[in-house]
């Protein structure tokens, strides 16, 4: 830095008496750009010439002492808090402040937990409006996946789907947990004619749930999210839309092996799907016969996938399903049903064993299905067989205490198709004992109040014993169910006020016109007057009116269909009292009993009229008179 400027050589010295300390002195070049004027410290000038003189830097330490290093990342000198100006002046920094990483932050399950207990609460906006406002550290795709099963339960559809757009834009990716929640909740739908909305969105999600596992295949194809189990609720959907050539475009687009294969869900689906019968609001017209040829092609492919896969096994709601599709075929299909039954479930005609010892063990959907098939089969015995060897069976493959009042109103309803076609005389009889063994069952068995006797069961055997001209098993019948003592009403019977045994509630029934109808129906068929004046005794006792009355009083609870059923019963009723009158009127007779005859008739034949004319029955009235 100084190299232009030079000290006074030894040659150029005064000469003195005594030599002083010599203190150089630097003479400034007038060519030089850079010049201190600053004096040197006495330690800077060495004391001997011959001693070496220190480096500059070294010279500067010992005068000004060694300067601290600034750091290399900040070239800023380093403050101390008292130079530092603060925004707020009741800010202290030598108090301890809480950073900012301590603070708790909200998960995604609390998140999921609070979402779900709105919703709970039916505060679906409020729930939809948290999700919106909440963290994004705290959103996930499980989250939206809760709401949107939450939204789907409330029946709020296009909401559901409007959360799925609304979860894409946010950046959150859908998983095959997303297209299952989206499916099953679209399967809940049950009026698909008043969705056509829903149903074009179902589609658009089928599309994108093709994306999603082509591409998860191309990264990793042994991901678990791999799967078709979504698949099943979108077949179902369209199942129930009517939609069967759909169901086998899906099912024809899956691999044949793989995880994108179809499993127990996808077949089981696929036969349930065509076995369902569409809303009847819609205009689809149901294929039964081709949808049953379908369901055999879909059968023999099935079989194919077992041999090649053996960890595929079939469970008992996958061959109810399938026997169910089948079962409104033609013979071929239900000849196909019936070997199914001996293969799985080890029931097969008398003749012939089991197939299979391991047999799947039944169940009541199982058991109703299949009494169904031998009655769709017009095989009326086989249906009553089952049931008899379904009685003898341990109760863990599926045992007594397996029947419930429907699988014994099939074995009913089979009984009065063999009476009205082969004319069985003693149809009467075994359905008083199907009757009488469902009542003791109910209190002896395991079978509970679920076996027990309902109006329906009731009917089903009344009509038998009117099919059959059977009196006596009517009269018991009736009996069982009202319990009143029928022998009151016979001729020369010397109670003035019939009995009437004291039940639990909900063991005794009033009967309906369709009951009543048939019992005077039975009492004709045996052309026995006195049948016809003990039925007639029966008829005003309870009252025409009564009887009738529950028509108007269930009119609104009921659908249009049963309402109408029930009016052509009650229809039905009035002709028949009024022709069993015709057939006892001036036969033994007492004078109070043809007066009582005659307002019977009277009041049948205004009843008649009247619902010819309007097709109500708003003008009976709702008490009963007795």
């Amino acid at each position: 830095m100084f190299r232009n400027v030079a000290p006074l050589s030894l040659s150029h010295r005064p000469l003195l008496s005594s030599p002083p300390r010599i203190r150089p002195c630097f003479i400034h070049f007038p060519n030089s750009k850079f010049a201190s004027t600053r004096q040197k410290q006495a330690s800077d000038v060495p004391l001997n010439d011959n001693e070496p003189r220190l480096p500059r830097y070294l010279r500067r330490q010992m005068a000004f002492g060694k300067p601290s290093s600034p750091s290399r990342t900040s070239p800023r000198l380093v403050t101390t808090h008292q130079d530092k100006v603060f925004r707020s002046k009741h800010y202290d920094p030598k108090k301890i402040q809480t950073p900012a990483t301590n603070m708790k932050l909200l998960e995604p399950h609390v998140l999921s937990a609070r979402l779900k207990k709105l919703c709970d609460e039916n505060k679906i906006d409020a729930a939809f409006s948290m999700l919106k406002n909440s963290p994004l550290g705290s959103q996930n795709t499980p989250v939206w996946n809760t709401l949107i099963w939450e939204v789907m339960k409330a029946k709020r559809y296009k909401l559901a789907y409007q959360l799925y757009v609304d979860m894409k834009r946010r950046g959150h990716t859908p998983t095959t947990r997303t297209f299952q929640t989206m499916f099953k909740g679209l399967s809940r739908i049950e009026q698909w004619s008043a969705h056509t909305k829903q149903l074009e969105n179902a589609r658009l999600l089928y599309e994108a749930y093709q994306r999603h596992v082509s591409l998860i295949k191309k990264e990793d194809p042994s991901s678990p999210d791999l799967n078709v189990d979504p698949l099943a609720s979108y077949i179902k959907i369209l199942g129930d839309a009517g939609r069967f050539q759909d169901i086998f475009d899906v099912y024809y687009a899956m691999d044949t092996d793989g995880p994108l294969a179809p499993n127990l869900f996808i077949f089981t689906a696929i036969f349930r799907a065509l076995a369902t019968k569409p809303d009847s609001a819609s205009d689809v017209t149901v294929p039964y016969l081709k949808n049953a040829i379908d369901a055999k092609l879909v059968w023999t492919q099935m079989q194919k996938h077992l041999r090649k896969s053996p960890s595929f096994q079939v469970d008992s709601l996958l061959v109810t399903s399938a026997i169910s599709a089948l079962m409104r075929g033609g013979p071929s299909e239900q000849s196909l049903a019936f070997q199914i039954v001996c293969d799985h479930f080890g029931l097969g005609a008398s003749d012939e064993q089991p197939a299979c010892n391991n047999a799947l063990p039944l169940q009541a959907p199982s058991v109703d299905i299949i009494l169904r098939l031998c009655n769709s089969a017009e095989k009326h015995a086989l249906c009553v067989d089952f049931v008899q060897k379904i009685k003898r069976r341990p109760e863990t493959a599926g045992g007594i205490s397996l029947l419930d009042r429907v699988h014994m109103e099939q074995v009913l309803r089979a009984l009065l198709a063999m009476v009205k076609n082969t004319g069985k005389d003693d149809g009467g009889d075994e359905a008083l004992a199907t009757l009488e063994w469902m009542l003791r069952q109910e209190i002896t068995g395991k079978n509970g109040p679920k076996i027990r006797p309902a109006l329906s069961t009731y009917n089903l055997v009344m009509e038998i014993c009117w099919r059959a001209a059977d009196w006596p098993s009517a009269v018991r019948t009736f009996e069982l169910m009202t319990g009143y003592h029928a022998h009151d009403f016979i001729d020369g019977a010397v109670s003035d006020e019939p009995r009437l045994d004291k039940r639990s509630p909900g063991r005794t029934l009033y009967p309906t016109a369709e009951i009543m109808s048939s019992m005077i129906r039975t009492a004709l068929a045996s052309q026995d007057r006195a049948n016809m004046r003990q039925c007639l005794r029966i008829v005003h006792h309870l009252g025409l009116e009564a009887i009738l009355s529950h028509i108007v009083n269930n009119r609104q609870q009921d659908s249009k269909k049963v309402v109408k059923d029930r009016s052509f019963a009650a229809s039905k009723l009035t002709s028949a009292v009024i022709e069993i009158i015709e057939k006892v009127k001036g036969d033994r007779d007492s004078p109070k009993e043809t007066k009582q005859w005659k307002e019977l008739s009277t009041r049948a034949s205004d009843i008649q009229i009247k619902f010819s004319r309007t097709n109500e029955l708003s003008f009976i009235p709702t008490q009963a008179a007795h």
